[in-house]
């Protein structure tokens, strides 16, 4: 019978380090993901946006989808990084401390 991954006790400092390591490049992915959503709103504020400038409405309507797009993208922005905080807090909290093999200290109310 194959044991479940969770039931292999704590991960040795390799894993950790390779847990980490992938962390790092999946916040460098939700950034690219939000810059490449920032260019795009630039890009239809500098290029769409003064083309539409006849009336209020054409300009309104032409820049609604890219500034719904960005405010999508900020709020992703913002759950990719708690993700990657959480996770990275997590990583250490398994990280075995060397502060662990001493006994405590016995405790002055006894």
């Amino acid at each position: 019978m194959t044991r479940e991954p969770d039931e292999r006790g704590p991960p040795s400092r390799a894993e950790i380090e390779n847990r980490i390591q992938r962390v790092g490049r999946y916040s460098r992915a939700v950034r690219a993901g939000l810059v490449i959503i920032l260019s795009a709103f630039l890009l239809a504020v500098g290029v769409v946006l003064p083309a539409n400038l006849d009336s209020p409405s054409q300009a309104i309507e032409s820049i609604l989808m890219p500034l719904t797009f960005v405010g999508l993208g900020t709020i992703l922005y913002g759950i990719g990084m708690h993700l990657h905080l959480m996770h990275l807090n997590l990583v250490r909290q398994l990280q075995p401390d060397p502060t662990d093999d001493r006994s405590s200290p016995p405790d002055p109310e006894d």
